[in-house]
């Protein structure tokens, strides 16, 4: 089953509220020693995007090993009517009617909250996964291709600590 972009890049987490920010760069999140345990040898950013305060980094190595990272402030997002936390959740509940509760799961860790997109109604040879958390009212996505789930959660606990 192959998820469209659009679903890749959703989920969310949050950890206690904190001053926001304005911008972060993706590309500057991943702790080094974090991202070379998960690729297994150190990556090259192939791809990299920066603009108020929506940012993306895309890293590769070896054979077909893939760490996508994005990051979205509070401040780029404009909300209103609400908390980064609510709208962290009411983008669950959407995520859940859209790809379905079986292949969705709430994970613990250092955020508000999280959730891991984890392809369990069938095969997952590519070993996609997608963990989206909310942490200081900032919402990061961190997409892993060809590594085994535990190093997706390593690298986006790391990711959450870093911030």
């Amino acid at each position: 089953m192959r998820l469209p972009a659009a679903v890749a890049l959703a989920a969310l987490s949050l950890t206690l509220p904190a001053a926001a920010q304005s911008s972060r760069v993706a590309c500057e999140m991943a702790p080094q020693a974090a991202l070379e345990q998960s690729l297994g040898a150190p990556g090259q950013i192939v791809e990299r995007v920066d603009q108020d305060g929506i940012s993306l980094c895309k890293w590769q190595a070896g054979d077909g090993l893939i760490v996508k990272l994005h990051s979205i402030t509070a401040a780029s997002q404009g909300i209103s009517g609400g908390t980064p936390l609510e709208y962290f959740e009411q983008h669950e509940a959407d995520r859940i009617a859209n790809v379905g509760a079986a292949n969705i799961t709430t994970l613990e860790g250092p955020w508000q909250s999280a959730q891991i997109i984890d392809v369990t109604t069938e095969p997952n040879p590519q070993q996609f996964y997608s963990i989206t958390f909310l942490n200081k009212d900032d919402t990061v996505t961190v997409e892993t291709y060809g590594m085994p789930k535990q190093s997706a959660v390593d690298l986006a606990e790391a990711v959450a600590g870093a911030m």
